[in-house]
């Protein structure tokens, strides 16, 4: 999957490609919130529930399984998130706060 990460030429995601947390960033839970949180030095990101399910799934599956299981959680055709799903994780790439794995 083809993703436009800022001003940067657009990275190609491959479906094999396994996604993980970053080693400087953590996801725990926002007590005043309730929310998760993805903390790294000196940020906090507050996730809503679709950003909350892709982080949870970045645990070395592929990013072809990540997007089938947030097609079945959600009950949205996988064609529909693909793109979303990478476009997203492309952001938090750009932050440092994801990496690809092969």
């Amino acid at each position: 999957m083809r993703v436009r990460r800022g001003t940067r030429v657009s990275v190609e995601i491959a479906a094999s490609a396994r996604p993980r947390l970053a080693a400087r960033a953590r996801l725990k839970p926002d007590a005043p919130s309730g929310k998760l949180a993805l903390l790294a030095p000196e940020s906090v990101m507050l996730l809503n529930e679709t950003s909350a399910a892709i982080v949870e799934l970045c645990d070395g599956r592929t990013l072809e399984a990540i997007v089938d299981a947030l097609a079945l959680r959600f009950a949205v055709p996988r064609e529909r998130l693909a793109a979303d799903v990478a476009a997203y994780l492309g952001k938090l790439m750009d932050r440092g706060l994801v990496e690809l794995t092969p």
